[in-house]
């Protein structure tokens, strides 16, 4: 009997629920924005304490995992990320949910790494690429489909239930777990901890993330980006340096002699950047900018996630049989289609180019994920397989960090310098009217508390901002509507270099006709 068979749905609820919640909630920050009243750029540090967390602990974690007894150790991270769903669901303020999301994230780095170990162990040779491809599968999947997901949770139950789903699933993995791997009597290891390692890596994560989400708010030439981006720079060769002198180091660097691996290191960082810049961009983009409900948003993305499922699949039952650089080269050309799509989109009239371009990603990012997965541990057996399994696990989070930190970036800085131009047009346009001083204050106050880009107010528009109107009397109106006609006169007989009394008659009676719909 296979014991895998038995053990991998416990492992997969575990990854799926933890890498589920690095997107999940990207639906529902415009509902939180407005529940804790934070900017965008603020609330994204929900999503970056996540994934820097969690990537910044995977390898350190692998080694305690060692130590006290890999079961017992993915058991106790279940726990601390059900308590960390409850205490993220229940928060009032941004700074109660960023702990909430650090204790999370601290349980999905004891699962992760760890289950791939366990079901790599348990697994035979013939069947070791299968548990590969679904436990690491499952985990783009996971991404994937947060947003989907995320969208239908909270239209209906609210955005609290996107953490408090956790809870009951967790609970029934943790019922489950001791059936199937046994809590006592686990083989351990002691081995020491490259906590200076881990450190320097931290360090290199959150310099970098930093830098990059505040880039534009300080300024990218001002003292302390630069200071954050030099510390990123100079922790990466010291780690590189420290980890080849260290007889026991956090990463081995021999992991690095493998082309195999090399290859599919960077194909994992790339596919899951592009991945999360997709999970993170365009359902905020939705829900915000083109005023699509949680729902619509979570519809409209469903085919993306769809296709991540059935391409992770097919590809991990092909990559045997067809040539893995064609499957990765052919993986980041639909990417690179896909993108190019979501670059020059219309959305005005349908979502048919959003949902093509979803599609072409979702198949794209199976290809090179299915494949870089398996070729990751190729070429590996014993600890070092393990050890390329943290270090994989590591760089996938790497390229959702990054995404996070730029496409939120880019979104938040979008969306201010539209709001600022339209705020500078509505202005212009309130200085031209033939009004008291007192109605053109009010309509810049309403201007302003709708368009100002540092307000943290979330307002769903869409097509145009309406207001109410000012009620003026009839001798106003008919004295504007004279004065308004006598200027659009004015300006047709300058550009046909003829007197106004020249105009046509029909002409000044369309005229007329167009002001008076307008004042």
């Amino acid at each position: 009997m296979n014991k895998i068979k038995y053990v991998l749905p416990v492992l997969l609820i575990g990854n799926l629920l933890c890498m589920m919640d690095v997107s999940i909630m990207t639906i529902v920050l415009p509902e939180i924005q407005t529940a804790f009243n934070e900017s965008l750029t603020n609330l994204s540090w929900t999503l970056n304490v996540y994934t820097i967390v969690f990537a910044s602990f995977i390898i350190p974690f692998g080694r305690l995992a060692e130590k006290f007894g890999r079961n017992k150790f993915v058991f106790t991270g279940l726990i601390i990320f059900a308590v960390g769903s409850l205490l993220s669901g229940i928060s009032t303020n941004l700074s109660f949910m960023l702990v909430a999301r650090g204790i999370q994230s601290i349980g999905a780095a004891m699962i992760i790494p760890t289950s791939m170990v366990i079901g790599l162990e348990l697994s035979n040779q013939q069947n070791r690429n299968k548990t590969v491809a679904a436990l690491a599968g499952v985990q783009g999947l996971a991404v994937a489909l947060g947003p989907s997901i995320g969208g239908f949770v909270a239209q209906y139950w609210g955005w609290r239930w996107v953490f408090f789903i956790n809870v009951p699933l967790i609970v029934i993995d943790l019922i489950v777990f001791p059936m199937v791997l046994s809590l006592r009597h686990e083989q351990t290891q002691s081995a020491p901890i490259d906590w200076t390692g881990a450190l320097l890596s931290v360090v290199m994560l959150f310099s970098l993330s930093l830098g990059l989400i505040k880039g534009n708010t300080w300024g990218w030439n001002s003292p302390i980006i630069l200071g954050l981006f030099a510390t990123a720079f100079v922790s990466l060769p010291l780690f590189i340096l420290l980890e080849r002198k260290l007889k026991l180091p956090m990463i081995n660097m021999n992991l690095f002699h493998s082309r195999n691996f090399n290859g599919a290191s960077i194909s994992l960082v790339l596919c899951n950047f592009f991945l999360g810049g997709m999970a993170v961009l365009i359902p905020t983009f939705l829900t915000r900018v083109h005023g699509q409900s949680e729902l619509g948003a979570a519809l409209l993305i469903t085919p993306y996630s769809v296709a991540v499922m059935f391409s992770v699949i097919i590809t991990s039952l092909l990559v045997k049989k067809i040539n893995n650089k064609l499957l990765i080269g052919l993986g980041f050309t639909l990417i690179g289609i896909s993108y190019y799509l979501l670059a020059n989109m219309d959305l005005s009239q349908n979502y048919n180019q959003l949902i093509i371009a979803a599609i072409l990603l979702g198949v794209g990012y199976g290809l090179v994920a299915a494949t870089a997965n398996i070729l990751a541990v190729a070429d590996f057996h014993g600890s070092i397989l393990t050890a390329s399994q943290s270090v994989a696990n590591v760089l996938r989070q790497v390229g959702m960090v990054l995404a996070i930190a730029i496409f939120m970036t880019v979104l938040s800085t979008n969306i201010d310098t539209a709001k600022q131009r339209t705020l500078n047009y509505g202005e212009s346009q309130i200085r031209m009217l033939n009004s008291t001083a007192a109605l053109k204050s009010k309509l810049q106050r309403k201007i302003h508390s709708k368009l100002n880009p540092n307000s943290t107010n979330v307002t769903k528009v869409k097509g145009s901002l309406k207001f109410k109107g000012a009620k003026i009397s009839q001798a106003k109106r008919s004295a504007l509507i004279s004065q308004s006609n006598d200027h659009e006169l004015a300006l047709i007989a300058t550009k046909e270099k003829l007197p106004v009394k020249a105009i046509p008659a029909k002409l000044k009676s369309q005229v007329l006709k167009n002001v008076s719909e307008t004042v």
